[in-house]
């Protein structure tokens, strides 16, 4: 009965995978999921795997070589590009340049001489100290 029911409401909805407001002007996403319905926390779950599978695949697609920094170097960029995105990350250019050449001092530098860094505070500075033990 489910499959059928979810074949039948795939027909009827649609996929959409980008935001859109229904007919009744409610934000929407996927068959007709309501946006401003909560979700669950498997739900938030897969979600953010999803996430994480789409900026790794940016990451590798942009910056192949980003997997052969130390693990540290790598959570740090896939954190900073999940935040603001693979475009704005990319304007970042002392930060690649300090990372291709395996700098990791002076790319916690350019990281803190950054507005990203004075608006996200906590994290930034997490992320930071992270970077910093690259050289370790």
């Amino acid at each position: 009965m489910i499959n059928k029911l979810a074949d039948m409401l795939k027909r009827h909805e649609g996929l959409r995978l980008d935001m859109y407001h229904c007919t009744a002007g409610v934000p929407t996403i996927g068959y007709g999921h309501n946006l401003l319905t909560p979700i669950t926390e498997e739900t938030a779950e897969q979600m953010l795997e999803d996430d994480i599978t789409v900026v790794i695949k940016e990451l590798d697609k942009n910056v192949y070589w980003w997997s052969d920094l130390p693990e540290n170097a790598q959570i740090v960029i896939a954190n900073m590009c999940f935040n603001i995105g693979w475009p704005r990350l990319s304007k970042f250019k002392k930060f690649w340049a300090a990372l291709e050449e395996r700098d990791y001092q002076r790319a916690a530098a350019e990281m803190e001489d950054s507005l990203w860094f004075r608006q996200v505070k906590g994290r930034a500075e997490e992320l930071k100290q992270l970077m910093l033990e690259c050289d370790g």
